[in-house]
């Protein structure tokens, strides 16, 4: 994943908008967070990411990537299914993700070129 990412959300399976929260257990999101030394303003872009459907986000280091948190906020609701569209700053930084139950359904590209 680039320094920077901008990603959008699509709920599947007709879930309503809106449907996964973060903000509603953002004590273990924190932690989880504080676990890959990621800063807390990212628990504020995976919460526009679910409920706006699109979020950017800006990774110090580079090496962190959403996934472990996209699949634990997928554990969270397992049974609602989502899927995320990314993209960072080269032409060919581009990914893709559906998930459910925790579980990687289907992925397209890497979350980190370079």
């Amino acid at each position: 994943m680039s320094y920077y990412t901008f990603a959008h959300l699509q709920y599947l399976d007709d879930a309503e908008d809106g449907a996964i929260d973060p903000s509603e257990f953002k004590e273990g999101l924190l932690k989880l967070l504080d676990e890959h030394r990621l800063h807390h303003d990212v628990s504020k872009g995976l919460s526009d990411l679910f409920t706006k459907r699109e979020a950017y986000f800006t990774f110090y280091g580079g090496c962190e990537t959403l996934e472990p948190l996209l699949l634990w906020i997928s554990n969270q609701r397992p049974t609602i299914a989502f899927g995320i569209q990314g993209r960072g700053e080269a032409l060919r930084d581009v990914w893709v993700r559906e998930i459910s139950g925790g579980q990687v359904l289907y992925a397209q590209g890497t979350f980190f070129e370079g």
